[in-house]
């Protein structure tokens, strides 16, 4: 089994966290029912590598006799036991650092599946002029106020290395738009296919950034429009007359804002990327004493430092992230002002 897992190392990005937990064990694992057993369970995060077990939890505690606790059901077809001392793969699937960390105290570098979240604060949405008219225009658009950017989004971007092409790309994203505009002046934008943030974000920020002589402009064509039964305009006729009046310059400028805010509160209190990254190289350089590993003292001192070096890693992963989106949204920008003009 060792051995298989060399050969995966070298192709795929695994990382192995060793728990030492005492369980209750259904009798399928081949030990005894009702028996607590200390198995040394080696959780590893594959890529494409089905798990043998997944934790359930026995809200009840019918199974484990007790209630709300967990325990491990074998999930492989053909598998109706694993012997007594047998290692225990089990997959945490995709998840971002963020999640892993608070759910299960570790974290991946270089996670491919690691994400951002953007909001626009309510608190900041209230205040704004005309902000009862703005908050109604979001919730009829059903705009959201923050959105998550995975990072795969990246690949089609300006940074990316997507290799469609960006006529294909452009007739994918067009039905966004395929109606937003009755005066024919608002063409689809030329950098439609490179956009990686999503529209109903991207709405929201184009109702927030509307002034208000925009907004008389806005009402004025919903005037004229009205399919529902009731006269009121559908959530698409909305977005059409928003994007009709403003386009996009004033959202992209209100999205490279909140990115900017964001790596300001990242990077306050514990510096820029490259500090973390030089944290992270003396974590790593500077070993543990093995002979104190064996101790309460180095047991904690061990928990204390993967703990902190899982911080680092987590918060310079939501610096990358936000320094290659805030990039992406600069980039939107400077092309939307000169289509704009």
């Amino acid at each position: 089994m060792l051995d298989e897992l060399a050969k995966l190392t070298l192709q795929r990005r695994i990382v192995v966290v060793k728990r030492f937990l005492n369980f209750v064990i259904q009798s399928q694992f081949g030990l005894r029912d009702s028996c607590q057993e200390s198995i040394s369970v080696t959780i590893v995060r594959v890529l494409n590598v089905k798990a043998l077990a997944t934790w359930e939890v026995d809200s009840v505690g019918n199974l484990t006799g007790i209630p709300a606790s967990m325990y491990l059901m074998l999930v492989q077809a053909g598998k109706s036991s694993v012997e007594t001392g047998t290692e225990i793969y089990i997959n945490y699937g995709n998840k971002g650092n963020e999640e892993l960390l608070y759910l299960y105290g570790f974290v991946v570098d270089n996670n491919p599946d690691d994400y951002l979240m953007v909001h626009y604060p309510v608190e900041a949405l209230r205040q704004l002029q005309s902000a009862d008219v703005k908050m109604k225009l979001i919730e009829m658009q059903k705009a959201e106020l923050r959105c998550l950017l995975p990072t795969s989004l990246l690949d089609r971007g300006f940074l990316g290395t997507s290799t469609s092409s960006s006529e294909d790309d452009n007739k994918k994203n067009a039905s966004h738009f395929s109606s937003y505009s009755w005066s024919g002046q608002r063409k689809v934008p030329s950098y439609l296919h490179k956009n990686v943030f999503p529209q109903e974000f991207l709405s929201t920020l184009r109702t927030i950034a509307m002034q208000e002589h925009e907004l008389e402009q806005v009402a004025s064509l919903l005037g004229e429009v009205g399919s529902s039964e009731d006269g009121e305009p559908s959530d698409a006729e909305i977005k059409s007359a928003i994007w009709e009046v403003c386009g996009d310059h004033g959202a992209l400028g209100l999205l490279v804002d909140l990115l900017r805010v964001k790596m300001a509160e990242l990077e306050e209190g514990t510096g820029t990327e490259a500090s973390d990254s030089q944290l992270l190289e003396k974590f790593d350089f500077n070993d543990p004493d093995d002979s104190l590993s064996a101790t309460v003292e180095g047991v904690e001192a061990t928990k204390s430092r993967v703990n902190r070096r899982s911080c680092i890693v987590y918060r310079r992963g939501q610096k990358q992230l936000t320094r290659m989106f805030l990039r992406e949204a600069e980039r939107l920008l400077e092309l939307s002002a000169e289509e704009q003009t």
